[in-house]
């Protein structure tokens, strides 16, 4: 089961549509090195080259504090914009960006940040401390669309421009992410104050989500709506000419058969999250394949069937049991993961996490089970159509999915087929992703089915903390309430020894699972398929797992030219 990066950030946690899982040439270029892992090149990276990737659907925004889908927080950083600091791909450990420097106070609730000097916008003007507290001031700012964020910067009461390269920060009590919430863009990104409080006096209306200006190495060219998002390289980016590639063109190709075509016809570069049945039975093996570097890398997520706890079907936990025994996730690895490109899954951090109690097993598919948990909760089947009622209501509800894939529609198909073999009516509907969202931010749906993608260091209490279910556009939609499991939360964002606070989220992973708010289903591995041309292509935990703006192509087989 494979997930492409169409996706919604919503501060750390990232919801993914569940999709299981053009440019002319200027030149011909000698065909690449032959199909196998990425290739590897004992001369200097050298600029020039496009890279075009294929994107399912257009971003919300290119403002990266309104910004709610994981495609916009992929084209946005590193290339766009930047943060004080960033996390370093492989040691996953912070290192300066924006800021040169940083201190914290010994009882750490004070951070203080210096800012590089000979920083500049894309325009020119130059970066001062004046942004970053413009920035933070329009995150905590109730008026704009930035509640996922708000939530990883809730303990800090105060931001000071202590001159034009310091800034200061300070928390009402300690959390184990303040650091990483203040220093990192996912939380805390860093826009242009001169910019955004001209014109439109609604942020969250600004123009410049559609003409974004950012201090990092790529700038923004143009955004044609459905087509293609275009960023060429800056040449005056203040960290010197590091960026390899001319141009990133993101290339909206929504159908996945469509995607594997002109990837087969060399007019796209990039496809991540190709589904496993697309590759193996339409491309792999073919002689355009040759051209295509296959990489299988675990992505940080879970793929789940949301109930919206609001509705009063939902409301015994004995019917969320039910359903989820009901869930056949056997059969959906076989005929869609291929029993290879997915794990089953009982909770939300990765397998490989510290935090994953692996003391608690997937749910298994049990109908005998479930008709028994079902009857003790009223629902019989005694109306002579074979399905379940209970005051003369029949157990229905509409199961919404995401568009853009035959094997998100496979998949809620055999879910359909399975809870309707047990008297339960799961109707379907398929929505665009942005339409999708819009429904579960208006709390407007039965059920959903759709990913979570974790950060590295993750804090549950976006998705399941109590505080979070009666917010519109919080992380927490489901509207999941446990004051169990908010003990655990509030306890794990005061402890900063790992191991202890692992110990915490395995209890806490038990007691949600053991509630039901959703049906845990699998965790993906991701197909990225490239052209082979490309050197230094490398895959990495912390998201979206690449970097196409790192990656070069020896002259001689440079497609596109500089």
């Amino acid at each position: 089961m494979s997930f492409p990066a169409s996706l919604r950030l919503l501060g750390r946690a990232t919801l993914i549509a569940l999709l299981l899982a053009g440019c002319s040439r200027q030149n011909e270029a000698p065909s690449p090195p032959a199909q196998g892992q990425p290739t590897v090149s004992d001369l200097p990276p050298v600029q020039g080259d496009w890279v075009v990737q294929q994107i399912s659907t257009d971003p919300d925004t290119l403002n990266p504090i309104t910004g709610q889908d994981a495609y916009g927080q992929m084209i946005r950083y590193p290339n766009i914009f930047e943060s004080l600091l960033v996390m370093d791909h492989f040691t996953l450990k912070l290192k300066p960006l924006l800021a040169e420097s940083y201190e914290i106070s010994p009882d750490q609730l004070t951070y203080t940040f210096h800012l590089r000097h000979g920083v500049k916008w894309q325009d020119g003007a130059p970066l001062t401390a004046d942004d970053v507290k413009y920035s933070y001031d329009r995150v905590q700012d109730p008026k704009v669309d930035a509640a996922d964020k708000r939530t990883y910067l809730s303990t800090i009461k105060s931001c000071e421009v202590l001159d034009p390269y310091t800034v200061r920060f300070t928390a009402t009590e300690r959390y184990f992410k303040t650091l990483e919430s203040l220093g990192t863009g996912d939380t805390l990104p860093i826009v242009p104050k001169h910019i955004l409080e001209k014109g439109e006096p609604d942020f969250n209306k600004h123009p410049f989500g559609r003409h974004p200006v950012g201090t990092g190495p790529y700038k923004f060219v143009r955004w044609d709506t459905g087509s293609q998002i275009v960023l060429e390289r800056n040449d005056d980016y203040w960290g010197g000419a590091v960026a390899y590639p001319k141009r990133l063109v993101y290339e909206v190709v929504e159908e996945p058969y469509i995607a594997a075509q002109l990837l087969k016809k060399g007019e796209l570069d990039v496809v991540d999250g190709m589904s496993p049945i697309i590759w193996e039975h339409d491309l792999a093996g073919t002689r355009s394949a040759t051209r295509i570097n296959e990489i299988v890398y675990p992505y940080p997520a879970y793929s789940y069937l949301g109930f919206n706890l609001r509705l009063p079907m939902f409301s015994d936990v004995r019917v969320r049991h039910a359903l989820d025994l009901l869930m056949p996730r056997d059969e959906i690895l076989a005929q869609i993961a291929l029993n290879k490109y997915a794990s089953k899954t009982s909770g939300y951090d990765p397998p490989s996490s510290p935090n994953y109690n692996h003391d608690v097993t997937p749910t298994p598919y049990d109908p005998a089970l479930a008709l028994q948990l079902l009857n003790e909760a009223g629902w019989k089947n005694n109306h002579g159509d074979g399905l379940l009622y209970k005051n003369g209501q029949p157990l229905s509800f509409t199961l919404l999915y995401p568009s853009g894939s035959v094997n998100a529609q496979k998949t809620a198909e055999l879910m359909q087929e399975s809870l309707r073999r047990s008297g339960v009516d799961m109707k379907l509907e398929r929505l665009q992703f942005v339409q999708l969202i819009q429904r579960l931010d208006d709390w407007k749906f039965d059920a959903a089915m759709l990913s979570w993608a974790l950060d590295i260091n993750s804090d549950p209490s976006q998705l399941w903390d109590s505080s979070q279910a009666d917010i519109k556009k919080s992380s927490n939609f489901i509207g999941y309430k446990n004051p169990e499991a908010d003990k655990l939360i509030a306890a794990g964002r005061l402890e900063y020894d790992d191991e202890k606070r692992a110990a915490l989220y395995r209890q806490l992973q038990k007691i949600i699972h053991d509630d039901y708010p959703v049906c845990f289903l699998f965790n993906p591995h991701v197909i990225l398929l490239v052209a082979n041309r490309f050197q230094n292509v490398k895959t990495f935990a912390p998201r979206p797992c690449f970097d196409i703006g790192s990656w070069w192509t020896p002259h001689d087989l440079q497609k596109y030219g500089n």
